[in-house]
């Protein structure tokens, strides 16, 4: 009964002074908003955030979330490869539509506009337009337009007569931006 006794304490403070090893993703989540604030697009300290979401993954290794802010991070540091290797991970998860769209898009930058990436693209367009809503966001048009749907053009006329909160000359322009402009622009 004592062994189990010690064996029992010993385990408790071994679990109490482990820092990080029961922290929730949230935790994770909540110190990377910080230290991204803090960084101010700094390069050298957007790697330490990156340092946070690697340290939360190391804990919950499929935590939507913290993998698809690690991959939005990733992107915007142009580490391409890295960011779609996050969404891979969620492809067949809990990726929403809007983590879809943007997987397409980096795999697009990183092997151009290949018929499988015509086909992602696709499948994104798809799950819009099943969705009920009235009208079409300026995701839904995009996703339409990088498709190469013949809905792209309906869909941003009926999108640029919309009162959508989201429209705004910049996002106009750059839905009606050619192809390979916008990839760049978009990850550059």
């Amino acid at each position: 009964m004592k062994k189990i006794l010690l064996v029992a304490m010993i385990a408790m403070l071994l679990t109490a002074c482990s820092s990080a090893k029961g922290e929730p993703p949230a935790h994770y989540l909540e110190r990377a908003n910080a230290a991204l604030i803090e960084a101010r697009g700094d390069a050298n300290q957007l790697e330490d955030v990156l340092t946070i979401y690697d340290e939360g993954l190391e804990q919950h290794p499929n935590d939507t979330d913290l993998l698809t802010s690690r991959a939005q991070l990733n992107a915007s540091l142009g580490h391409y490869a890295a960011a779609k290797a996050d969404l891979d991970v969620l492809k067949e998860g809990e990726l929403h539509k809007e983590g879809r769209l943007m997987r397409c898009m980096l795999q697009e930058r990183l092997e151009g506009a290949t018929t499988e990436t015509l086909a992602c693209y696709a499948e994104v367009e798809s799950d819009y337009a099943s969705e009920i809503s009235a009208l079409p966001d300026a995701n839904h048009v995009l996703a339409a337009r990088l498709a190469e749907s013949p809905e792209a053009v309906p869909l941003l006329e009926e999108w640029q007569a919309s009162d959508d909160p989201m429209k705004n000359s910049m996002v106009e322009e750059i839905l009606e931006m050619e192809r390979e402009e916008l990839i760049q622009m978009l990850l550059p």
